[in-house]
């Protein structure tokens, strides 16, 4: 009997990987860890639109949720909750904008693991150190640090995995504090 994996399933599965498993360093990566990375980077450097509902968590435990919409390099977020709040990101800047306290925060890419999906082309070696590769019941996630700055912060990137084909499910952004805001993603925009 199939289950059929819902997009809910797949985070918490990914979630459990992640609690579960030790890091890995790329030096240690086995050989189905590359052929899964190559797939990761394969996809994101594919991609020439993405546009997807999502909900958000941020450290505190405060949620909020809107429409992501991503083009290779750059990457928006518009809050329907707070309202009106935006999240660009590109050009190597983040700019966090919050028009119902007036607050707009600025700051370069480099300062946050966001930026590492920003780069383009997409390489996941050389100045990106791929940390961890997991697997479990149709799903892939793979954590990203910049090579020269391991403990600046981690991204991790969680899919669904059919084996023949990716879907973007969610992100695990923990920064340099080791402060954790967490994605998830639905195509229902």
């Amino acid at each position: 009997m199939m289950r059929r994996l819902t997009r809910r399933s797949v985070l918490l599965t990914g979630m459990a990987l992640a609690a579960c498993a030790p890091t890995e360093r790329a030096s240690t990566l086995s050989s189905q860890d590359q052929a899964d990375t190559a797939r990761v980077e394969a996809y994101l450097n594919g991609l020439s639109t993405l546009k997807l509902w999502f909900t958000q968590t941020w450290p505190d435990g405060g949620r909020g949720y809107g429409t992501l919409l991503y083009t290779p390099g750059n990457l928006r977020l518009d809050y329907d909750n707070p309202k009106g709040m935006t999240l660009t990101a590109g050009d190597g800047h983040l700019v966090l904008n919050n028009p119902q306290t007036g607050a707009v925060t600025r700051m370069g890419l480099s300062h946050t693991p966001l930026g590492l999906m920003l780069i383009r082309p997409l390489r996941l070696s050389g100045d990106v150190t791929v940390t961890a590769v997991r697997r479990g019941p149709s799903a892939l996630q793979v954590s990203l640090a910049r090579t020269n700055r391991l403990s600046d912060g981690l991204l991790t990137l969680q899919f669904q995995d059919s084996g023949a084909s990716l879907t973007l499910v969610g992100l695990v952004l923990v920064d340099d504090r080791q402060h954790t805001t967490t994605l998830e993603f639905s195509p229902n925009v």
